[in-house]
């Protein structure tokens, strides 16, 4: 009986040192891990505040140059779709961009269009948001 409790205890060390073991090993490879998601999360975040910074530059020309008065409905009309153009490559190449740096570390990102008003017209922006 007294040795039946020595081997028992004997397994349980080698069981319990074999648990701990991995536990270490998992919490070394989570920590990388989640090292390289908060810096993703932090890229995403600073991505957005850019896009969205982009947005109010946008809305806030063309309520200028809506206040100006001086062009033609037309002429404003051109005004429009150029500055909403431009508006949509800049904040898609800076979202490629961030795709593109996402699945060098294996993280899949998908563009979440929103819409916004850029003077009287709805646009469809993509800030971005950890899924």
């Amino acid at each position: 009986m007294v040795e039946k409790e020595g081997k028992m205890k004997k397994r349980l060390k080698r069981f319990l040192s074999m648990v701990l073991i991995i536990i270490t090993i998992l919490a070394l490879f989570a920590q990388s891990a989640f090292a390289i998601s908060q810096k993703l999360l932090e890229e995403i975040d600073k991505t957005n505040e850019q896009i969205m910074k982009e947005v109010e530059k946008t809305q806030e020309k063309a309520e200028k140059e809506a206040l100006k008065d001086n062009k033609s409905e037309e002429e404003f009309e051109e005004y429009l779709d150029k500055l909403i153009e431009k508006l949509i490559e800049k904040t898609e190449k800076r979202a490629d961009k961030l795709i593109k740096k996402a699945a060098k570390e294996d993280v899949e990102l998908e563009k979440t269009y929103q819409e916004f008003v850029i003077y009287d017209r709805v646009v469809q922006i993509d800030p971005f948001y950890a899924h």
